[in-house]
């Protein structure tokens, strides 16, 4: 019985560092000599017990694969295809960082921290080229099953492990991406209502007796249409009152595009008394709403209005964010054009602003009763 493979072995020469094993060529019929450099791999390990350690895992796998079948040729091999799946996640951070704001690698670093820790106990001292759609959609299971993760949440966890392999493709790491062919789930509407008058003044009443500065928070989102993390990053050099806007800067923008948000009469009084002698460089909105050296936090935000809304019974649906809404839906209601509307609220086309359009407004029966034409 003719040999289909010579397994694989590690060797050090005048080349450097390289696993050599014999497979059958399928065109020739007879074995061929494959070679795999581990050079780059090699300056990976300060310590050369370390290097060799890894080298067993690939020979073990090689041979495993050997052993059912497998042929390498006709396909297109690399050392990188072996590099251990943790260290190819740290590149891909590193380079995310020098790319996207710190509020966007927390989430590309959670995601990261439970897709490791998931395959480090799946699959030990995986190799990234060794990563496959099994493996994929066992992940996304883990994520439904086990992490009760559903709708937009699982949807998200789809789309940062594309966009990880979809990067690790591009670097040569990959030959596909594993989560491509993986379908998104159903998504739930958001959990956000509308704030109606009634409600925005007692918010306002509220804000005046308990904290003043959380009122202009909340105006700087209804009025300016500025997103509550983009309000925590404004710098007061960035508030321009004799032009009557404040300008949002692309790295702190959401769409990472600069914008000019608009200031309305009420709201630039309650901004320059909030910055009389404050220093340029200093945030709008620092720890204890006052002009600060750092922004105020986003678990702040969240804790003072869950606090609020509590005590004025508000229903759980009114977030901060549905100022936001709340100030897009009543300006297209108003009679400003969309165009300006989307302008304004720093949407990508018209079709995301009038989205807000269909949100449910609890007025609406009273609206059209009162003002649709009769018979």
């Amino acid at each position: 019985m003719s040999l289909s493979y010579l397994p694989a072995v590690l060797k050090n020469n005048k080349h450097g560092w390289q696993i050599e094993f014999q497979a059958l060529d399928p065109v020739t019929g007879k074995l061929k000599r494959h070679v795999t450099k581990l050079n780059a791999l090699r300056k990976r390990y300060s310590r050369i017990a370390d290097f060799k350690a890894h080298c067993n895992t690939i020979i073990c796998n090689t041979n495993a694969r050997l052993a059912g079948g497998w042929t390498p040729f006709g396909e297109l091999h690399n050392s990188r295809m072996l590099m251990p799946l943790k260290m190819v996640v740290e590149d891909y951070l590193k380079e995310k960082e020098v790319e996207l704001r710190p509020d966007t690698m927390r989430t590309y670093r959670s995601f990261c921290k439970g897709f490791l820790e998931w395959s480090e106990s799946t699959v030990k001292d995986c190799q990234i080229g060794l990563f496959n759609r099994v493996l994929a959609v066992k992940f996304m299971d883990y994520c439904f099953s086990q992490r009760n993760l559903h709708g937009r949440s699982w949807n998200n966890q789809l789309k940062a492990a594309r966009a990880f392999f979809s990067w690790a493709v591009e670097k040569c790491y990959a030959k596909e991406n594993p989560f491509s062919t993986i379908k998104p789930k159903r998504e739930d509407t958001k959990k956000r209502i509308l704030i109606p008058h009634d409600a925005r003044v007692k918010i306002a009443d509220w804000c005046e007796a308990n904290n003043p500065n959380l009122l202009t928070v909340c105006e700087l989102v209804f009025t300016s249409l500025i997103r509550p993390k983009e309000v925590r990053m404004i710098r007061i050099e960035d508030v321009y009152l004799e032009k009557h806007y404040i300008f949002i800067k692309g790295d702190n923008a959401k769409t990472h595009y600069e914008r000019f948000a608009s200031l309305s009469v009420e709201l630039e009084n309650r901004v320059g008394e909030l910055i009389k002698g404050a220093s340029r460089n200093w945030y709008l909105i620092g720890d204890g709403y006052n002009p600060g050296p750092k922004p105020i936090s986003d678990a702040r935000f969240r804790k003072d209005w869950d606090k609020m809304r509590k005590e004025l019974h508000l229903p759980q649906e009114m977030q901060l964010y549905s100022l936001r809404d709340t100030g897009i839906n009543e300006m297209l209601k108003s009679g400003i054009d969309p165009l300006t509307v989307m302008q304004h609220a720093d949407h990508h086309d018209l079709s995301m602003t009038t989205r807000y359009a269909n949100h449910a407004d609890p007025h609406l029966v009273e609206t059209i009763s009162t003002k649709a034409p009769q018979f």
